[in-house]
This record gives structure tokens, C-alpha cells and sequence, in this order.
């Protein structure tokens, strides 16, 4: 049941979160102190793309309810342009100014070079989880919803040995480039399966 499906894609998350923060914290104290924060400084970027999301699968159910597929697919390419332009813009300023942004927050040389570690990798993934943020608001206002949390799961359960592998052979760079790699690969992913249904319909309308 879909009620399921969400306990268990909060269940994967969370225990994602507690393995990788396990890992982390396996680098020291001043490496854990500033992962947490940068997490932080993240999540300040993609909130507002979430509430935009939440948003959004309601213009989506409505336009999908009347039968405007028209409306459906042209409100989801405007979002794209929207999130992705704000995407791009934060993967720009990880990735181009990440010790200006990291000494706002910190002042010890390693919890420094830990962030914009962080920052500079995870602005890679930056653009693609702004688009699966709104793709997975516009897939749940078509109702698709537990295959929202198929994929979520999915992918986000490959963190957890991705970031052991690569942790393991590249030391905690590995862990953020595993973070960063789910997140591009869940942003493509959602992305052609939403063109896919609305393709699908398109041509089953006809």
C-alpha cells in the first residue's frame, strides 16, 4: 500500500542520513561539526525549490483533472526553466565561491576546507535536485505518487553503499561525490519518467 511505501522512504532516508553521518563522523570531530552545518547551508538552497514542488503538484492535479494535458506539459517545462535557472545559480556559487560562503560559517582551517570540499561537490548535483524536487511535485499531482517513493527509495538506499565504496577509495570526498551522483542520477531519472507518462497519455489520447 502507499502507506506503506512512505513509511518505508522515510525509513530509508532517515537511516541514509545516520549511516552517512556515520561515516562522517568516522573523520573527526571538527569534519562532523562542519558536515552538519554545510548540510545547513544546502538545505537553505533547495527549500524554497521544495515548497515550490508542494506547490506546483497542485497546478498540476487540477490542469490534470480538467483534462488540459496541454497545460500540464507546458506548466511543467516553465518550472523546469524556473528551478533550473535557480539551480544553476546556486551550483554556480558552490562551485565558484565556496570559501567565501564557508568562512561566513567557520573560522578553524579544517572545518573550512571540509565545507567547500562539500559545497564545491554538491554544487554539481545542485541543478538536477532542484528539477527533482518539482518533477516529483508534478508526478504526484498525476498521482503517481508511489512511484515517487519506488524511485526515491531506490536510489537513495544506493547512497549508503555508494558512499562506503567510494568513501573507502577516495577518502570523504567519496561520501560527498555519492551524495552529489544519487542526486544528478534521481534528477534524470524523474525527469524522463514524468515526460514518459504525459508522452504515454498524449498518445493513448490520440
Amino acid at each position: 500500500s502507499f502507506s506503506m511505501l512512505t513509511c518505508i522512504q522515510q525509513s530509508v532516508m532517515n537511516l541514509g542520513i545516520l549511516m552517512v553521518q556515520g561515516l562522517v563522523n568516522s573523520f573527526g570531530t571538527v569534519v562532523m561539526a562542519a558536515f552538519a552545518a554545510a548540510v545547513k547551508i544546502d538545505a537553505f538552497a533547495y527549500m524554497p525549490v521544495q515548497d515550490f514542488g508542494n506547490a506546483f503538484s497542485t497546478f498540476i492535479a487540477q490542469n490534470y483533472g480538467a483534462g488540459k494535458n496541454d497545460r500540464v506539459r507546458k506548466g511543467y517545462k516553465a518550472a523546469l526553466w524556473t528551478v533550473g535557472v535557480w539551480g544553476v545559480l546556486i551550483s554556480l556559487a558552490f562551485i565558484c565561491f565556496p570559501n567565501a560562503i564557508a568562512d561566513i560559517f567557520f573560522h578553524e582551517p579544517k572545518a573550512i576546507e571540509t565545507a567547500v570540499g562539500y559545497l564545491v561537490i554538491i554544487g554539481f548535483s545542485e541543478a538536477f535536485m532542484c528539477v527533482e524536487l518539482t518533477t516529483v511535485g508534478a508526478l504526484s499531482g498525476l498521482g503517481r505518487t508511489r512511484l515517487c517513493s519506488i524511485i526515491s527509495i531506490t536510489f537513495t538506499s544506493a547512497r549508503i553503499p555508494l558512499a562506503i565504496i567510494l568513501g573507502g577509495m577516495i577518502g570523504l570526498s567519496g561520501i560527498w561525490w555519492a551524495l552529489s551522483v544519487t542526486s544528478i542520477v534521481k534528477g534524470i531519472i524523474f525527469t524522463c519518467t514524468f515526460l514518459w507518462i504525459t508522452r504515454k497519455r498524449q498518445v493513448n489520447k490520440i
